[in-house]
């Protein structure tokens, strides 16, 4: 058992002291006129205990008048303690943090029971509570609850406490998506044909006409050359001329013709179609005896 107490009390020794002193209240002679010395007392004696239960460090009047020497006690107790000034005298003089003053009128109908407290720094107010209509059998229950009023307000006004500091969390970083090189989308186009791509393949096809017009003027000397439809040497050796003459000439335009249309799908081969198809197409074909050029579609 011993052991035991003594481990107890050297835990308690090894506590760390509370930081911060507690709050010291005066409790200054009552403003209670006319009513008896001895709910004046009990009154007194109930706020100290219940001040003292709630962590206050209680200094009473009569502690106070026995500290001081009889010179300064009237000066210090016996002031208006209406005036701010008497307030913080008492409250130096006591060392305390607030001035407490206890309330008692009585009326007909009962008791007014209050508490005031003000700061000794400046003598203002920091907190007050009434309750009115209290019989003498409520006193204690009155001054209690005046008592918790108070109490709560004084704490508020000299040692507020700190509303805890919550710390927003760090905003989380979205991931940062690497920005894709965009390669542009060229598309391949083809100017189209000159608006005169046609016109070789035009003349190609006159030149190809004509070249089948003397070919088959050819062919008819020659048919008649071979069936001896002449009428004499001078004839026949007319009609020899006039079959290389035409001859030559078809060839020649047969080349031209040739090289027009060959140069028309060039320019088309080359340039594409481009917006559109062509209106305008060189046609040629060859026959027995012969050949078909032309032109399908529609000029410009």
């Amino acid at each position: 058992m011993f052991l035991t107490l003594l481990a107890t009390l050297v835990v308690l020794g090894q506590a760390p002291a509370s930081s911060e002193a507690p709050l010291t209240v005066l409790i200054a002679p009552p403003e209670a006129a006319g009513v008896p010395s001895h709910i004046v007392s009990f009154a007194q004696e109930h706020v100290s205990e219940q001040l003292k239960t709630q962590g206050f460090q209680v200094v009473r009047a009569s502690d106070l008048s026995q500290q001081l020497p009889p010179a300064q006690r009237k000066t210090v107790l016996g002031c208006n303690r209406l005036e701010a000034a008497c307030r913080i005298t008492m409250g130096e003089a006591a060392q305390a943090d607030v001035v407490l003053i206890t309330e008692l009128v009585q009326f007909l109908s009962g008791y007014r029971v209050g508490l005031k407290a003000y700061a000794t720094r400046d003598g203002e107010l920091l907190s007050e509570h009434y309750v009115p209509g209290v019989h003498e059998d409520q006193l204690l229950d009155a001054l209690t609850e005046s008592s918790e009023k108070v109490v709560t307000q004084v704490r508020q006004a000299l040692r507020p406490v700190a509303a805890p500091v919550v710390q927003a969390p760090p905003p989380t970083k979205q991931p940062v998506q690497p920005l894709q090189p965009t390669r542009p989308e060229v598309t391949a186009t083809r100017s189209g044909a000159p608006g005169l791509a046609w016109v070789p393949a035009a003349g190609g096809a006159v030149l190809l006409g004509v070249g089948t017009y003397f070919y088959l003027q050819a062919g008819a000397d020659y048919r008649k050359l071979k069936e001896m439809n002449v009428t004499g040497p001078e004839d026949g050796a007319a009609l020899v001329q006039s079959g290389k003459r035409s001859q030559l000439l078809s060839q020649g335009a047969f080349a031209l013709g040739a090289a027009g249309v060959v140069t028309t799908g060039l320019i088309y081969l080359l340039s594409g179609k481009g917006e559109g198809e062509q209106k305008v197409r060189p046609t040629a074909s060859v026959l027995n005896g012969g050949g078909v050029v032309g032109v399908a579609g529609t000029l410009p």
